[in-house]
């Protein structure tokens, strides 16, 4: 059976990219909407030439590729969990550094402090959980001042179907949280800055509108069409969809010898 990567690129370009993708009436096809939604991460995190950035989630290496070719950057890591997708991952990108682990266990791939001045996660956080541990192992990466980009969903109101929905796409539905506290969270771990942008149509309406597009049987890809079919109830039930960008502190959120959060 054809991956669901495969099935979402037929009949546009050729490529390995994976996530919900950033949609407008003229996004040409499905890679163009993958590659639209890292570069919409990427430049939300300022992403410049030279910088050294910090991939979480990366996939099969198209946004590692991106990283390194559209926006310069000197040093990329990407980190996957899944083993296939790291290994494509390094021969997609080859210039890039690909790690094989969790984004909630960082520290276990013992990555330099106060080393990167991006650290990106595109269309993956909700599936970290904690998401905590992944903010906080940001935080520690990243440079003074530099900055983290992300996207997530959010749920500005506790609804069963969001709760249902959540466990059925293998989701824990406690990492389902309003904007607010979202951005809470990020105030407690130290950083500073915070910026939103709602993404709501662009990524959720955008990928069910070209799922039923491609009208493909729905056994051929159960996932990516019990993805789609969800999306309208949910997003009525009130889920959305989040671009974040925040920036490091000086004054470091650790945690002690305890693990309970102190001020470093």
């Amino acid at each position: 059976m054809a991956r669901d990567t495969d099935l979402l690129h037929a009949g546009g370009r050729p490529g390995d990219w994976g996530n919900l993708g950033l949609w407008d009436a003229d996004t040409p096809d499905y890679f163009g909407a993958c590659q639209a939604l890292a570069s919409a991460v990427a430049h939300a995190a300022g992403t410049a030439r030279g910088d050294c950035v910090l991939a979480v989630a990366c996939g099969a290496g198209e946004e590692l590729r991106l990283l390194l070719q559209d926006f310069g950057a000197g040093e990329v890591v990407g980190v996957e969990a899944d083993t296939a997708s790291a290994q494509r991952a390094r021969g997609r990108a080859p210039a890039a550094r690909v790690l094989e682990g969790s984004g909630v266990a960082l520290q276990e791939l013992r990555l330099p402090e106060h080393h990167f001045d991006r650290v990106l996660c595109v269309d993956a956080a909700y599936h970290l959980q904690p998401r905590r541990a992944f903010l906080q192992a940001a935080q520690r990466l990243l440079k003074p001042g530099g900055t983290l980009a992300y996207t997530d969903l959010t749920a500005e109101r506790a609804h069963p179907l969001l709760r249902g929905a959540a466990r059925l796409c293998g989701l824990h539905a406690d990492a389902l949280l309003p904007a607010v506290a979202q951005q809470q969270r990020l105030l407690a771990l130290g950083f500073t800055d915070i910026r939103l942008e709602r993404l709501d149509e662009a990524v959720l309406g955008g990928f069910m509108r070209f799922v039923k597009r491609r009208q493909l049987p729905r056994w051929r890809w159960p996932r990516v069409a019990t993805t789609a079919a969800l999306i309208g109830p949910c997003r009525a039930a009130g889920l959305g969809y989040a671009m974040w960008s925040a920036t490091a502190s000086a004054e470091r959120t650790a945690l002690s010898s305890s693990g309970t959060p102190g001020i470093a």
